[in-house]
């Protein structure tokens, strides 16, 4: 296996404890190998046993890459699959060889270790059943900035390019905010300017005024007529009664009028880039992932 060389020093049999409940799955391992302190495993780990990248045509290989930002840190998270299964399935072998290009130079990728996060977001959610994708930390740049990813054999070089996003910050609802729960819309700004696409998710927790709980991720729509844009960012309402209006509360007391929902959104920035066409097929995109958490009451 292949991937980015390592000091040996570094090697030991502890390993650091990674976290990310949103792409937790179980796993079945195909290889031993050592792990290191620094959270790196020696071989990748499959579902139902990893293909050697050294035995499949580069036009058999579906890669999926993404750069993802949190505003805390940056990373870079490549995985591969080929065949019937979808789910990540080659691990990255012989003189086959994975390295990424920043502004900042060219760095290698490695194999997370553990059960799970040092993985940011859930960009690659559908996938990770399969294997945890390759990681690479990428020093967080302070505007838009070009990544490539090189999937190496010999003297070819496959070249995916995507340029993440600037950082942005939600600007409002603020976190820590309290709306009055008969709400019908809310009010977002976003310090973001790129011509990105722009989307949202979220997760409430509700409780009406019986007891009856209620939980989900329910989409929201942009209010008719109010987005705006100007040189600082964009403001637009998204229409949050619609989303609490439409969850299922359970009934183990009659129903009651709603009376408190916590709320977390989350804001996502996302380009899509240009994956070398020598792929069988592949996706790449990058993300910039802000959230807030409020109440309504």
């Amino acid at each position: 296996m292949k991937v980015a060389k390592m000091p040996e020093s570094t090697k030991a049999l502890s390993i650091r404890t990674l976290a990310g409940a949103a792409l937790l799955c179980t796993l079945a391992a195909c290889g031993g190998g050592t792990q290191d302190d620094n959270g790196e495993a020696g071989r990748l780990i499959c579902a139902t046993g990893c293909k050697s990248s050294s035995t499949l045509a580069s036009n058999k290989l579906r890669p999926s890459f993404v750069v993802v930002g949190d505003g805390k840190r940056v990373q870079a998270q490549a995985g591969f699959s080929s065949g019937s299964d979808l789910r990540f399935n080659v691990e990255i072998d012989g003189s086959d060889s994975l390295r990424l290009v920043t502004p900042k130079g060219t760095q290698g990728f490695h194999i997370p270790a553990g059960d799970v996060t040092t993985v940011i977001g859930d960009a690659l959610f559908t996938l990770i059943a399969g294997a945890k994708p390759y990681l690479s930390e990428v020093d967080p740049p302070s505007g838009a900035a070009p990544m490539q990813f090189q999937f190496i054999r010999g003297s070819t070089t496959l070249v995916s390019s995507v340029e993440l996003p600037a950082p942005f910050k939600i600007t409002s609802p603020a976190s820590g905010t309290t709306l009055a729960i008969t709400a019908r819309t809310l009010p977002v700004r976003l310090t973001a300017t790129a011509p990105a696409t722009k989307h949202e998710t979220t997760t409430f927790n509700c409780t009406d005024v019986n007891g009856n709980t209620a939980s989900g991720t329910p989409g929201l729509k942009v209010v008719p007529g109010s987005a705006s844009a100007d040189s600082t960012g964009v403001s637009y309402s998204l229409d949050i009664g619609a989303a609490v209006d439409g969850l299922s509360f359970s009934t183990t007391h009659p129903r009651g009028a709603v009376a408190r929902c916590d709320v977390v959104l989350r804001a996502i920035v996302e380009a899509q880039g240009q994956a070398d066409p020598q792929f069988e097929s592949a996706q790449i995109f990058a993300q910039q992932i802000r959230s807030v958490s409020f109440a309504m009451r």
